[in-house]
C-alpha cells in the first residue's frame, strides 16, 4: 500500500506596513491523499509556492492533481509524472508568455509524451493514461485548466461551487470511462478558465474517489466542520487537518477507490494588475446621484464635496473601520462614453498602484461593488487653483516650495512609465504645510495600459489644452517630456498668474516659435532672470530643447543655472519685456505718422 500525502506547505511573506511596498500574494496549501480500499494509489499531487518575490509574482502558486487509469499498472508513473513535470515545466517558461500559453505548450508536450509511451509498450496494462488539473493563483485571478475527471471546487462564504465539468462518457448507471485526460489520444482538449480571486478564497482540487462518494452538501459540512475545528484549535489551524478529515469523510461514506484532495486558501492578494482591475471595473454600472446622510456599499455620505457634469465628489465614513474616504463617481451624463468610462477605469487602476506620499492613493474595493467609483485618500488641502486666488502675489520661495513638490508627485508616475497628459493646477492640492498632492489620473497613459485601453480610440488630446505641450496638440501623442512642458507652464502660472503663452482656441494654436514666449518678469518684475530662464527651458515649444528629465527642472528652480542666463545687457528690449517694446515700437509709429501729417498740412 502506498500512502502519499504531502506537509502542509506555508508561504509566510510578511505584508509591508510601509505604504512604499505592496502587499504580495499569501497562499497556504495542505493535502492528504491515501490508498483506501485499493491495493495501489495511481492519485498525485503537488504544489509549488515561489519563495522568490518575481517568480511569485509572474508565475505564481501551482497545484496540480492527477488521477491514473485503474485498467492499467503504469497510472500511478504516469500520474505522477503528469503533477511533477507540470511544474517543473511550468517554472521554466518565460515570463512574458501568458499562462493560457505555459499551460497549452506543456501539456501537449506531456500528452504526446505519455501517448507516445502507450504506442511504445503496446499493451493496454502499460498505459499511461491519467486525468489531470490544475490551478495557477496568480495576482488577484485564478486559472484553471482541466482534462478528465478530478475537480477543482471554490468554497467563498461558507458555499461550495463545482468550477470544471467532468470529462466522461456512462455506458449504464454505474459505469463510464474518461473521454478525455492525458496520454488517451495524440490530441489533447483542455478546458480552460479564468476568475477573480478574493480574500479568503478556498480552493478544493479532488480525485473522484471524493467527490462521486460525497455530495457537495456532505462536502461542504465536512469542510465548514473542519475549518471551525482548526480555527478552535490553534495548534491545529492548517488545512492539511482539513484535507485529512475530507478524506476521512468519503472513506467513513463507502468509497471504495483512492482518495486525494488538496486545499489553496488565499490568505492576501497584491494589488490587482491593469488587466484585472480593467475586467473587474468594466463589469461596474454608474452609480446613482448620492445626498448628505445616503449610503452606497458600506459608506455612509457626510457631504458632497463637488458635483458636475463630468463627476461627484463626496466625504464618507466606512463602516468598517470608521475612517473617513472620499468617493470619486463618475457622472451618469457620460454612462454611454466609452472614452470617458476608460478613463475613469484608467485613473482607478493607476490610483491603485501607487503608495508613495505625494500621489493620491485610490483603494481597491474591500468588498464586491456592482458600482463604478474610486475610494481615495482624503486631502485636507485646496487645488493650486485655488492657492493662487488666495495669494495672488506669492514669494518665489513659496512658488519654488509648490513646484518641488508638483516635481516630486510627477517622479513616482514617470517611475512607472507613465505619462500624465493632463498636468495643471487644479490637479494639485496643497495642504496648510505646504505639502503637494497630485489627485487626478484620469488622463493617464503608458505602454502597458495602451495594451488594455487600445481599442478606445481617443480622437483628439485629452486634458486642457493650455497646458498641452505643442507636440501633445499636433499628433496626440504625449511623452514624459510633455508633461514638462505642462508642469513648466504650472509653475509661471502659480507666480504670475498668467499663462506663458496666449490661451489655445481653435483659431490660435501654440507654434513652434520661442519668441511666442512672455518672460514671467513681464508680470513681476521682482523675479530674476535666471529663473523665468528655467521656466522657458521648460515650457519651450520644441520638445527637443526642453529639461529631459525632471531632476534637470528641479534643479534650475532652487539654483542658478548660469547656462542658460545671459547677461542683462546683452539681451534685447523684445526679450526683455515684449509688451515695453511694443508699446515703444508703437510710439514711435505715433510719432512718425504725426510728422508726416504736420508735414502734409504744412
Amino acid at each position: 500500500m502506498v500512502q502519499r500525502p504531502i506537509p502542509t506547505m506555508k508561504l509566510e511573506l510578511k505584508t509591508e506596513t510601509n505604504n512604499e511596498y505592496p502587499p504580495q500574494l499569501v497562499v497556504r496549501t495542505g493535502g492528504c491523499s491515501v490508498t483506501g480500499r485499493k491495493p495501489l494509489n495511481q492519485d498525485a499531487f503537488a504544489v509549488k509556492i515561489p519563495t522568490n518575490i518575481a517568480e511569485l509574482k509572474y508565475k505564481g502558486v501551482i497545484a496540480t492533481i492527477a488521477d491514473g487509469i485503474s485498467s492499467s499498472d503504469s497510472s500511478q508513473k504516469a500520474s505522477e509524472t503528469s503533477v511533477t513535470e507540470f511544474i517543473d515545466n511550468y517554472m521554466d517558461t518565460p515570463t512574458l508568455w501568458s499562462v493560457k500559453m505555459s499551460v497549452g505548450k506543456i501539456l501537449k508536450s506531456l500528452n504526446n509524451w505519455l501517448f507516445h509511451h502507450v504506442q511504445q509498450g503496446n499493451a493496454s496494462s502499460n498505459t499511461m493514461v491519467a486525468a489531470f488539473t490544475g490551478v495557477v493563483l496568480k495576482s488577484n485571478t485564478s486559472y484553471i485548466f482541466h482534462a478528465g475527471d478530478c475537480r477543482v471546487y471554490l468554497y467563498r462564504d461558507q458555499q461550495l461551487t463545482k468550477l470544471t465539468q467532468d470529462h466522461r462518457r456512462y455506458t449504464s448507471k454505474s459505469q463510464h470511462h474518461l473521454t478525455r485526460a492525458l496520454g488517451i489520444d495524440s490530441h489533447l482538449e483542455i478546458d480552460y478558465q479564468s476568475i477573480p480571486i478574493q480574500q479568503g478564497d478556498l480552493f478544493l482540487l479532488s480525485t473522484d474517489g471524493i467527490h462521486d462518494t460525497l455530495t457537495e452538501k456532505q462536502m461542504t459540512v465536512s469542510i465548514y466542520h473542519a475549518l471551525s475545528t482548526s480555527i478552535c484549535d490553534s495548534e491545529s489551524s492548517n488545512l492539511e487537518v482539513t484535507a485529512k478529515y475530507l478524506v476521512d469523510s468519503a472513506l467513513d461514506a463507502g468509497s471504495n477507490d483512492n482518495a486525494t484532495c488538496l486545499f489553496l486558501s488565499v490568505d492576501a492578494l497584491p494589488p490587482a494588475s491593469f488587466e484585472e482591475c480593467f475586467r473587474d471595473r468594466s463589469e461596474q454600472v454608474t452609480p446613482p446621484v448620492f445626498t448628505n446622510g445616503q449610503r452606497i456599499d458600506h459608506y455612509h455620505i457626510i457631504r458632497v464635496i463637488h458635483s458636475g457634469s463630468r463627476s461627484h465628489i463626496y466625504l464618507a465614513q466606512s463602516e468598517l473601520d470608521g475612517k473617513r474616504y472620499v468617493l470619486k463617481m463618475p457622472s451618469q451624463n457620460f454612462s454611454d462614453d466609452v472614452v470617458y468610462l476608460s478613463g475613469f477605469i484608467r485613473e482607478g487602476c493607476v490610483g491603485e498602484q501607487v503608495r508613495q506620499r505625494g500621489v493620491m492613493r485610490i483603494y481597491p474595493h474591500s468588498v464586491r461593488s456592482p458600482f463604478l467609483y474610486h475610494i481615495c485618500d482624503y486631502v485636507d488641502g485646496v487645488t493650486f487653483r485655488q492657492w493662487m486666488l488666495d495669494h495672488p502675489t506669492p514669494s518665489l520661495s513659496e512658488v519654488r516650495v509648490l513646484g518641488k513638490g508638483a516635481i516630486k508627485a510627477m517622479r513616482v508616475l514617470q517611475r512607472m512609465a507613465v505619462v500624465h497628459r493632463d498636468i495643471k493646477p487644479d490637479n494639485f492640492m496643497v495642504d496648510g504645510d505646504m505639502n503637494v498632492t497630485l489627485i487626478d489620473y484620469g488622463t493617464v497613459q503608458s505602454e502597458g495600459l495602451k495594451e488594455i485601453f487600445g481599442h478606445v480610440k481617443e480622437n483628439y488630446p485629452v486634458g486642457d489644452l493650455n497646458y498641452a505641450a505643442p507636440e501633445y496638440l499636433r499628433s496626440n501623442q504625449a511623452t514624459l517630456v510633455s508633461d514638462v512642458f505642462s508642469l513648466g507652464v504650472t509653475i509661471y502660472e502659480l507666480l504670475s498668474n498668467h499663462l506663458p503663452y496666449k490661451p489655445v482656441n481653435a483659431s490660435n494654436s501654440i507654434t513652434d516659435n520661442p519668441k511666442n514666449y512672455t518672460p514671467v518678469t513681464v508680470f513681476r518684475t521682482d523675479i530674476p532672470d535666471w529663473f523665468d530662464a528655467s521656466l522657458k527651458k521648460a515650457c519651450h515649444p520644441i520638445s527637443t530643447v526642453r529639461y529631459q528629465v525632471l531632476s534637470e527642472f528641479e534643479n534650475d528652480l532652487m539654483n542658478q543655472n548660469q547656462e542658460l542666463t545671459q547677461p542683462r545687457d546683452t539681451i534685447s528690449l523684445m526679450e526683455k519685456n515684449p509688451l515695453w517694446f511694443w508699446k515703444g515700437f508703437s510710439a514711435i509709429l505715433f510719432v512718425f505718422v504725426l510728422l508726416e501729417l504736420v508735414l502734409l498740412v504744412c
